[in-house]
């Protein structure tokens, strides 16, 4: 009993309080659907999620529940076929068991007398892992006190407290589920994309020599949430030199001079759905004859690559049917050193969509209902290997019965529909009037 009350104060430290928050993206059926086929990996146990601490829920638990309160726990019970939903307000419990379907709705003080009557009934608990779970430090951002995870945490805390629970991982079984998006995910995304495209629109009309890439960054961010956006779905890429084409430059505070072509990759957050957008077009609005005969190039392969998208290849066997379509357009992709002539990553609730999860985007054989990036670049370099120009497009695809689908196809490609839409009045030009 008292390494049962010890828990419960360890469970409520982690996790903190917060205000309730309103639940359910969707109808509940699509969560209980979602759980359901979730409990057929877990027979064995029960899977633990974490809700984040702060107000931006986090992928998988806005995936299973749609609950946005922060500091909640998920338990999916594989052995009983019930969901549990831990609040640290329980005012509007029948209005979160209405939304999302869950079986029970319990106080957060509750979780550790729960987590406690499992030992009899099992010693296996799924929760999934990334690498910054366990302890993994991207190079230059080692933490010099070596804390670990708030997730790593918890699970030292009931290992010492319930040594007898053993921890496995859940990331593949979630990925299977999450990489294929249901009707109502795609029409979410669908929307996502049109606001998203849209705001590639307005910076286009707006764009002049002379303004700074925050300047379009803020467009961007404007135009997104202006049409019910939530706001960027990852940080924004606004690189106005070859030098940083293609990265993931995020300072976005060079100012562009007429002569420079600009790059953004900037895509939207709708409903916690984004979508991945990249774009080259001159700030000055007019494309010199090699940046024309580039945009030609690119425009073609993404073309191709469209049109060999479909159920039941993989994506890295793909390129030489891309050549093939493009060799009557005259273009050799090697020659043009075009790369990535392939599914770059999935696309969902997160860009870089079930990342690591082992369902690589570019071996996995496509099914209908896969969303991923179509992003094929060329960087030209000089002797030295210095980048001295380029250009990149991106769409985001649906893997449709039959072939793929542009969620993005709004966005100006060609260089008669950039130029067309940069000679058009946009907001940044009302505001300077």
């Amino acid at each position: 009993m008292k390494s049962k009350l010890i828990l419960i104060v360890i469970i409520l430290a982690v996790l903190g309080s917060s205000a309730i928050s309103s639940a359910g993206i969707f109808d509940k059926t699509e969560y209980m659907t979602r759980r359901i086929k979730l409990m057929e990996s877990i027979s064995d146990g029960i899977a633990i999620f974490l809700g984040s601490e702060n107000a931006k829920q986090n992928s998988n638990f806005i995936y299973f529940t749609g609950v946005e309160q922060p500091s909640s726990i998920l338990i999916i019970d594989g052995m009983k076929k019930e969901s549990i939903l831990f609040l640290t307000s329980v005012d509007a419990w029948e209005k979160i068991t209405e939304e999302t379907g869950v079986d029970r709705v319990m106080p957060i003080s509750r979780f550790g007398r729960m987590l406690f009557s499992y030992q009899s009934q099992t010693d296996t608990i799924y929760i999934p892992f990334n690498r910054a779970d366990a302890g993994y430090k991207p190079k230059g951002l080692i933490d010099p006190d070596h804390r670990l995870s708030r997730k790593m945490h918890f699970i030292r805390q009931i290992k010492e407290n319930l040594p007898t629970f053993q921890f496995k991982d859940l990331n593949h079984a979630i990925a299977e589920l999450r990489v294929i998006k249901s009707p109502a995910e795609i029409e979410v995304m669908r929307e996502c994309a049109r606001i998203s495209s849209l705001a590639h629109i307005e910076v286009l009309r707006s764009a002049k020599p002379g303004m700074y890439e925050w300047e379009l960054e803020a467009l961007f961010e404007y135009t997104i949430k202006r049409l019910g956006g939530q706001g960027f779905g990852y940080a924004p890429i606004i690189p106005s030199i070859p030098k940083w084409y293609d990265s993931h430059y995020s300072e976005n505070s060079r100012k562009i001079e007429s002569g420079d072509m600009v790059m953004p990759d900037v895509g939207g957050e709708y409903q916690y759905y984004v979508v991945d957008i990249s774009a080259t077009f001159p700030i000055n609005g007019t494309f010199t004859p090699e940046q024309k005969r580039l945009n030609r190039i690119i425009c073609a392969v993404e073309e191709a690559m469209r049109q060999v998208f479909r159920p039941g290849i993989r994506s890295s066997d793909m390129k030489a049917e891309v050549q093939e379509i493009v060799a009557r357009q005259g273009i050799d992709l090697d020659k043009e050193g075009v790369y990535r002539i392939e599914a770059n990553h999935w696309i969902g609730l997160d860009v870089h969509d079930v990342a690591g999860a082992g369902i690589p985007s570019k071996t996995t054989i496509l099914k209908p209902g896969m969303v991923l990036a179509c992003d094929p670049a060329i960087k030209i370099r000089d002797k030295e290997r210095n980048v001295i120009g380029g250009v990149k497009i991106e769409n985001t695809v649906l893997i449709t019965e039959d072939g793929c689908e542009n969620l993005t196809h709004l966005v100006p490609r060609t260089v008669g529909e950039i130029e067309k839409v940069m000679a058009e009045e946009g907001i940044h030009d009302m505001i300077r009037n």
